[in-house]
């Protein structure tokens, strides 16, 4: 009898380590999801306007990401791959009356099984310099904002 009890406590025990570690292993893949996302945004909005449109559609499948270099990520980002998505569209600033023609980047980062961990989007406006007169807000615009 007793060694009945002491079986059981021994798997209760067990249990709640074993759902200790699940729960910190998902805990640690959807940070290092979001790094991983953070980590491509950062490279993507240093990409000149007219060249974003090209990285859409980009993947890095599981475990076989790198960095800005070309280097492989550390081994904490085995677990996960990105994809980028960059769409050309309009946001309307309701307040201001204007619209803004840009670029939309979103990046997501994904496990083995297709989950995503994490998704960031950013928009990123056309330059008044490409964009002519009605697509973009003009200097006087920008004035307001700043005010």
């Amino acid at each position: 009898m007793a060694a009945g009890i002491l079986l059981g406590i021994i798997v209760a025990i067990t249990s709640a380590i074993t759902a200790g570690q699940q729960h910190t292993l998902e805990a640690h893949t959807r940070i290092a999801g979001a790094l991983a996302s953070e980590e491509m945004l950062s490279r993507l909005v240093a990409v000149d306007y007219d060249d974003l449109l090209a990285w859409n559609g980009y993947t890095e499948s599981v475990g076989s990401m790198t960095d800005v270099h070309g280097a492989a990520m550390p081994d904490v980002f085995n677990l996960i791959g990105r994809s980028v998505t960059v769409t050309t569209e309009m946001k309307t600033i309701t307040e201001l009356g204007v619209k803004i023609r840009g670029r939309m980047i979103q990046v997501q980062s994904f496990d083995q099984n297709g989950q995503i961990l994490s998704e960031i989007n950013h928009f990123v406006p056309e330059h008044a310099d490409d964009a002519g007169s009605a697509s973009a807000i003009g200097p006087e615009d920008r004035r307001e904002l700043y005010a």
